[in-house]
Order: C-alpha cells, then structure tokens, then sequence
C-alpha cells in the first residue's frame, strides 16, 4: 500500500519530460518542478523513509519478515533529466554526478534541512537549487579538467 502511496505523490515526477535542451537546465527545471510535489507529500514520502529504515536494521538483524521494501524512483527520474549531460561527461564523472544529485533529490533533503538546520521550505528550495547547479557545474570543470589534460599530454593545444 505504501508503494502505491508513493507512486502517486511521485506521478507526475515519473514522467517528467522538459523542453530544456542543455542538461543542467533540465535537472534544475525537474528540481524546480518536483519541489511543491516532495513539499506537499512530504508525510507520505517521511514514512517511507521511516519503513525503509526500519526494514534495513530487521533485515541486518535477520529479523525481518516480510518483503523490502524499495524506494528508488528518483534514479530513472535523474537518468531523463541527464541525458544530455551524457554526451558531455565521461562515464564515471556522469555515474558520480547521477549519484550526487540522487542524494539531494528526494525527502532527504527536507529531513536534513528541515529538521536539523531549521530551514523553511524556500530555504529548502533555494539550498537545493544551489547544490544541484554547483555538483554539475563541478562535473563540468571536471570533465573539461581532464579533456584539457588528455590534450597536453598528447601534445594538442
């Protein structure tokens, strides 16, 4: 029931589709986009962070009985949204970018800055669009870093 729960609060994050061409402006638009989404399921997407939590320790104690419980929308989600950043990073600047925008694209980020450093949702908002603009724009460099570097060490300007 929880997963039908979640699905729906997600909907229309699911299918997300932006007419933005460059890849950061589209992980910004789905962050933009997803946010009032999170904001508004927020108890929904709480308890199933609390039930994964949950499973994960019955689980690693052998004391689990029933089915795990999976979360993991957000990564086909990330997937649609970096696409055109794919063509631009190398696979493994790409594969550590997916997983760094996975870590702050989801309830985490309400429950850190909410709960710990006492931030209202426009804080949330704002500090999540920074985090998201500067992990890609770091990506970036990198990759741009390490072509420049290819290309001087095979004598190319």
């Amino acid at each position: 029931m929880l997963g039908a729960m979640v699905s729906q609060s997600l909907g229309p994050m699911r299918t997300f589709a932006s007419e933005h061409a460059q890849g950061k402006d589209r992980v910004l638009d789905l962050f933009t986009r997803s946010f009032p989404r999170l904001s508004k399921h927020e108890s929904t997407l709480r308890t199933a962070v609390q039930i994964s939590l949950e499973q994960q320790a019955l689980s690693q104690a052998g004391l689990l009985k029933e089915k795990l419980f999976r979360r993991g929308h957000r990564i086909q989600i990330l997937h649609t949204a970096l696409e055109p950043l794919k063509k631009e990073l190398p696979p493994d600047i790409y594969a550590q970018l997916h997983k760094a925008l996975a870590v702050i694209y989801g309830i985490e980020i309400f429950i850190v800055l909410k709960d710990i450093c006492n931030e209202k949702n426009k804080e949330v908002k704002n500090t999540l669009l920074w985090m998201a603009d500067a992990l890609i724009e770091t990506a970036l460099l990198q990759a741009r870093t390490r072509i420049n570097s290819d290309r001087q060490q095979k004598g190319k300007p």
